[in-house]
Parts: C-alpha cells; structure tokens; sequence
C-alpha cells in the first residue's frame, strides 16, 4: 500500500483523473471478461447440440445399412459428412468397438481402444465422450428394435470457438482502450472546471501570505466552490480585522513592541522609537539588533535568540542594557515569545527603561548601607559614652575601694557606687538591646513593649509621647508584632531627627476589618508630592506591602505628619 501510495497523484486534478480511467478500465474489463465467458459458454453448447443432432443423424442413417449388412453403403454415406463444418471425423462402430466405416479411408475394420473410445458406456443413449478446446467428440446409438447394432460417433473442432474468443477479446481490448480515452478527456475536462476555481483560491492564499492582505478569493464556479470561497473571505477579513487589532494594541502599548525576523526589525511602535531614539523608518530599513545591544550583553542576547529559534524556550524574559542613538547606554526589560509571522518564525517582545529604576533601588541600597553604618557608629558611641564611662567610673571607685580597704564604712560606700553603676550600665546596654532586637516573645504585650521603647527613645524627655491602645490588645503573629514594633521605632526616629516636634501621638487599635496603627506629630510636616522619601520611610512601606497593609501618610509644611496604617491580619 505505501508503494502504491508514492505513484498515487497529489493533485485533485490527477486523482479525478486517475480515478475515472480507471473506473472505466475496471469496468469495461468486467464487462468484457463477463462477455466472453458467455460467448465461450454459449459457443460450446451450440456445439454440442450441433455435435449429438449430427450424431443422431448419422446413427439414424447407418440404420438401414447396418442391418442389411451394406458396408460399401455405409462408408460412402459416411464419407458424405465429411464436408460438415469443422468436422475432424465421422465414423460407425460396431458393439464392440469395431470401425465400420469413417470419414478418414483406410480405418474400416480397426477397433477403437484409443482413450476416447474408452470412455463410451454400453447404455444405449447418447454421450459426450470429451469436449476440450481442441475436439468434441460424441456418439449415439445405432438401434434395431430397441437393440443396440453400433454407435455413429462424430468428432467436431473446437479451435473456432477459440478463435472467436479471441476476436472478442480483441475487440473488447479496444473498446476498453476507447473507453479509458473517452473517460480521460471526460475527466480532464471535469478537472478543469472543478479546479480551475481551486486553483485560483489556492493562487489567492499565496497572494496573501506574501502580504497582500487586500486580495479576495473569485465566487465562481460550482455551489460548493462558492460557499469554499465566500468562508474564505469571510475568515480572511476575521484575519485582518485581528492583525489591525493586533497592530492598534501594539501601537498603543505603553511599552516598546517589537517584531523580529531574520535578524531584521519588521514592526516597532512609538514607544520603542522613544526608548532607542531611532526613528521607525531607520529602524526597520538600517539598523540591525547587534547594533542596538550592548557589547557586553550582546552574547547572553544572541544565546537566549538561539534558544527560542530552536524551540528550546518558547518564552523568556531578561535585563540587558541597549545603545540609543545618541550613544548614552540605557538598562532595559525584555519580554520575548516565539510566534509565526506571515507563516515564518519570528519573535515579538517588549522592552521597558528600567534604567531609573535601577538607580532608584542603587540609592536605596546605599542609603541602606549608609543607615547600617550610621546606625554602627551611634552604637559605638552610645557605648562609648554611656557604658564605656559607667565601666571606666565603675573601676575607679573599686581602685578606691581597696585602697580604703581597712575602712570598712569608706569601702562599703565605694561598693555601693558601684553596685549602682553596675545597674545603670545594665540598663544602658537593655535600652540598646531593645532598640537593636526587641524581644518579641516575652510576656509583654505589644503595647508594653511600644511604651518601653518609646522610653528608651525619649529618654530626655525631650517630646511629649502619647500612646493609646486597646487594654488587652496581644498579637500572636511574631512577625506583625515586629513589623509594627520597627514602623513605630522607625517612625519615632524620623520625629526625632527632622520633625523637630514637641507632641507626638500614637495609637494602635483592632477593629473589625484588621489592625490600625496611626502616629502623628506636630512637627514642620513636609510635601510628600515634591518630597522623595528617605530610607526610613521607604524601610515603612516595603514592611507594609509584606503585610499585605494600606499605608497612608497625611503631611503638609507647618501641618505635622501622620501615618496611618491598616493591616488586615487582626489579633486573635
């Protein structure tokens, strides 16, 4: 079958062809195979009937001679047969197989014991010894009163029934020959107007998928082959209407798009002109990719482009920094996919300046690292002139001490002192620690431990703090416990170092859609719209968006500032 399928026609036009011949092939042979069988079927009975009314004949004539024993008689009304149409012979045998007479002179008197003769039984009616498609022979008795006295046997050639099946095979070969040249040139005709529309539809599509979009499939032809045109129009308008709307979506995105082909840009929008400083007509015509990225991110590109291109990745998305026109280098976000344009691999992207952005997260990192630094730095000086001195005196009056050892009031006083610089550096070193690393599982509650550190910030005393809390407000979410902690000690750190405040208010209560924190000030207040915000306020929010909360901050010059923060994962 797989070989029979390579010679098989591709075309529509050469399978209707193929198809028909050879119906027509199948069919005349059929009929004439079918004629012939009953040509010869029939060519053979009319023989045989002819063969036995011969040879009842002959039996029917010998009578008269056999029984007056005229054998010259008989062999000359013998030998009257022997211009009977394809008649090989004609003989007279007696009961027991002795020639009589026959048509062929010089065989009167022989017996018959050939394997013919053999074959012919002693029941009184007549035979048919053999009938091949060379000889039939057949014989018939000869009767006196219902005795048998001999057989009349005649042999007829069969070779003209052969001849004349071949004749008819010839002539049917012709008429089967005619028959398929008839059927070819019904079947090219018939294949010519049937796809003669076909092809015209199919010179239509390749029209279109050169790009030409305004070209339309011809409703002519047969019922079928409009209804197949008119569908096709009507899903090639459905293609157009997509590709514009494609194209408007493209046009308007707020990123750059772009199509890539054969290492040649096909199709940017606005804003990819913008971020690259090309003009769309240089991009498409002149400029090439490797020319847009940089050298250092140019490999890195061309391996992700030959990953995709070979069905690796269908997608990927990457930073790679890209040369504008005016040869300044800008960081930017690619978004890649794999797709088939006009019936070809391409790949359509979009690329986003993420340049200011990176800048923005380089100074957050500093100032990160510049707040860690400030923030070692106050350690050690709140070390060195808090605990350092408290250590330093409280070494001074042991000296003392043991230098009034033998005063025993003098030395349990020094002792005393130093019991209490011993304490007040304790305290010293708990009110760092807990500024450092609040101790979140203590039995304290949340809004003790905001009351601590809001002492050991205000330790001077310097601003008055208020804080208002639900009585029995407890959180058993350790990480909300601490977030909130750090956003009120942020918080309270940028009062003190810029609010230049002297009242500060602080109230965390739980209501029925989540936690609310609210800290406000009086201090100078500040514009938040021409503002950036610092690392502190900056720390606030990223711990808010962890929290899945709603941070909002209310300040103006002269107006203070308040922060409010709702969180919706609420005490239990």
């Amino acid at each position: 079958m797989k070989r029979l399928s390579r010679y098989w026609p591709a075309t529509i036009r050469g399978q209707l062809v193929l198809g028909i011949v050879l119906v027509h092939f199948a069919l005349m042979s059929l009929f004439v195979v079918d004629l012939v069988r009953r040509q010869l079927l029939f060519l053979r009975r009319q023989s045989q009937g002819q063969a036995l009314s011969l040879a009842n004949e002959l039996a029917v004539n010998s009578n008269t001679y056999l029984i007056g024993n005229d054998f010259d008689g008989l062999e000359r009304m013998t030998l009257s047969y022997k211009n009977f149409p394809n008649l090989n012979y004609a003989m007279i045998l007696s009961p027991d197989n002795i020639v009589l007479a026959h048509s062929i002179p010089g065989l009167q008197g022989e017996k018959a014991v050939d394997s013919i003769s053999r074959r012919l039984r002693p029941e009184a009616r007549s035979q048919v010894l053999v009938q091949d498609n060379h000889i039939l022979d057949v014989a018939a008795p000869v009767l006196q009163d219902g005795q048998l006295i001999g057989w009349a046997r005649v042999g007829i050639n069969e070779d003209y029934i052969y001849a004349n099946s071949m004749s008819i095979i010839r002539n049917g070969l012709l008429y089967i020959l005619a028959a398929m040249v008839t059927g070819l040139v019904v079947a090219l005709y018939i294949g010519r107007r049937l796809t003669a529309a076909l092809t015209r539809l199919v010179a239509a599509a390749e029209s279109i998928r050169s790009g030409d979009r305004s070209r339309r499939a011809e409703l002519s032809g047969s019922y079928e082959i409009v209804r197949l045109g008119t569908a096709f129009n009507e899903m090639l308008d459905v293609l157009v209407a997509n590709e514009r709307n494609l194209a408007t979506v493209l046009e308007n995105m707020p990123v750059g798009a772009y199509i890539l082909q054969d290492d040649r840009f096909v199709f940017v929008n606005p804003v990819f002109e913008e971020i690259t400083g090309y003009s769309r007509k240089t991009i498409l015509e002149e400029l090439r990719p490797e020319l847009l990225v940089h050298e250092e991110d140019l490999p890195m590109a061309q391996r992700r482009y030959q990953r995709r291109m070979s069905g690796v990745a269908r997608s990927d998305q990457y930073s790679l920094r890209i040369i504008r026109s005016d040869g300044s280098v800008i960081f930017v976000e690619a978004i890649v996919s794999r797709i088939n344009y006009n019936q070809r691999p391409a790949t359509i992207g979009t690329i986003n300046d993420i340049t200011d952005r990176l800048q923005e997260e380089n100074r957050i990192n500093k100032a990160v690292i510049d707040a860690q630094e400030r923030e070692r730095m106050q350690i050690g000086m709140e070390l060195h002139d808090h605990v350092q001195q408290i250590l330093a005196g409280s070494l001074l009056t042991l000296d003392y001490a043991r230098s009034r050892f033998d005063d025993r009031t003098s030395a349990l006083e020094a002792l005393q002192d130093v019991k209490g610089y011993v304490n007040k550096g304790i305290h010293e070193l708990r009110r760092l620690s807990h500024q450092l690393a609040p101790a979140m599982r203590t039995p304290e509650r949340l809004p003790e431990k905001i009351v601590e550190l809001v002492e050991s910030m205000n330790a001077s005393h310097r601003l008055q703090i208020e804080v208002e809390t639900d009585a029995f407000l407890t959180l058993e979410d350790d990480e909300l416990e601490l977030a909130i902690y750090r956003i009120v000690q942020e918080q309270l750190n940028n009062i003190v170092k810029h609010a230049e405040a002297t009242r500060v208010l602080i109230v965390l209560r739980q209501k029925d859609d989540g936690l609310y924190l609210s800290i406000r000030d009086d201090g100078q207040g500040f514009d938040p719209a021409e503002r950036a915000p610092g690392i502190g306020l900056e720390n606030i929010r990223r711990r808010a968006v962890a929290m899945d909360g709603e941070l909002k901050i209310l300040s103006a010059p002269g107006r203070g500032c308040e922060l409010m923060l709702r969180v919706p994962h609420g005490p239990h």
